[in-house]
């Protein structure tokens, strides 16, 4: 036990003062009494006081000296998870199905998929605070975009950065999607809470989805929780094509068989994956979206070891020294009484 205001505890030597006053008063006041009513007070009674007022002497003198002790603390430390933030660029992204919030109209001019699902990516990041996180886009496999990093600002540079130029391959395969995250978080050496955000219509150019299905599994394995956005309308809509400059709508795409596709969200795909590995899925037009993702994140993460830190910490004992104080004083002055 430390104190910081040391010098207060002289204060200690009026004790035994105390007990001699206490004395002196007992024998003179049992003198007049046997002098008058020939009989004596309780020796017992005048002690218990005594001893009361006492102790409450040296726990007012100590809260005064400010005691304080150290002890570990454990803190939930955000630093130990790792996420990665995978963005669909699928040409079903550019599906314009979605509503879009009036900071995000002053962000982009096409209001698509896409664009969203970017929108979504940088309000998530804006919500962290310490976690490292990289990102990869995804369409028929998965690209690296950001490695790990704690520079929001340059991950967010490059998400609000990705254009439809960079869209090669028509549809997505959400297996090679969660591959991707899986291997990235598996390359890192920092052992961590890991998670995949994966931002997606869900649309999968597979048609049989057990290949997803086992990558899903595999991430569950490694202990890596999948955490599904989805974006879009569950209603089939037209694929425009824009001009460069995004300004008009030349046509629509069509399939090999030459009728114009269509696209809708498969919410169902998304939400089977996420519950496989116990995360959860989201939609990203819902109010509050990132902010319940990322606290989603860290409840699951508070139980993993790589989350918590321990540190020293001090704890003042002021207040309970005061409280047994005051109440030895009062217990004192009812027994005097």
């Amino acid at each position: 036990m430390l104190f910081n205001e040391i010098r207060y505890l002289w204060l200690l030597v009026t004790i035994p003062c105390l007990v001699l006053v206490s004395l002196g008063t007992y024998r003179k006041s049992n003198r007049w009494l046997y002098s008058f009513a020939r009989r004596q007070k309780k020796r017992g009674a005048i002690v218990l006081t005594t001893l009361l007022f006492s102790f409450s002497l040296v726990a007012l003198t100590i809260s005064l000296a400010e005691p304080k002790v150290q002890y570990e603390k454990i803190y939930f430390n955000r630093a130990g998870i790792e996420l990665v933030m995978g963005i669909d660029i699928s040409k079903s992204m550019l599906a314009e199905d979605v509503p879009f919030p009036p900071e995000g109209k002053k962000l982009f001019n096409v209001f698509n998929r896409l664009n969203r699902a970017r929108y979504f990516a940088l309000n998530t990041i804006s919500e962290l605070r310490g976690e490292r996180i990289g990102a990869f886009i995804c369409a028929s496999m998965g690209i690296e975009i950001v490695p790990f990093t704690r520079d929001y600002a340059f991950c967010r540079y490059i998400i609000k950065h990705i254009n439809d130029a960079e869209i090669t391959v028509p549809g997505s395969d959400l297996g090679e999607a969660v591959k991707t995250g899986i291997d990235m978080l598996e390359a890192s050496e920092h052992g961590a809470a890991k998670a995949i955000i994966l931002v997606s219509d869900g649309e999968d150019i597979t048609l049989d989805k057990s290949s997803l299905y086992e990558s899903a599994q595999i991430a569950a394995d490694k202990r890596i929780r999948i955490y599904t956005v989805g974006v879009g309308t569950g209603k089939g809509v037209l694929i425009p094509i824009r001009s460069e400059d995004g300004a008009t709508i030349l046509d629509y795409y069509v399939g090999e068989d030459g009728l114009y596709l269509k696209t809708r969200l498969v919410q169902e795909t998304l939400k089977r994956i996420a519950t496989m590995t116990g995360g959860q899925y989201f939609r990203a037009d819902e109010e509050g979206a990132p902010e319940d993702l990322i606290k989603a994140i860290l409840q699951q993460a508070k139980g993993v070891e790589a989350t918590k830190s321990v540190e020293l910490a001090w704890l003042d004992l002021s207040p309970f020294f005061l409280l047994v104080g005051l109440g030895s004083f009062l217990l004192g002055a009812w027994k005097a009484g």
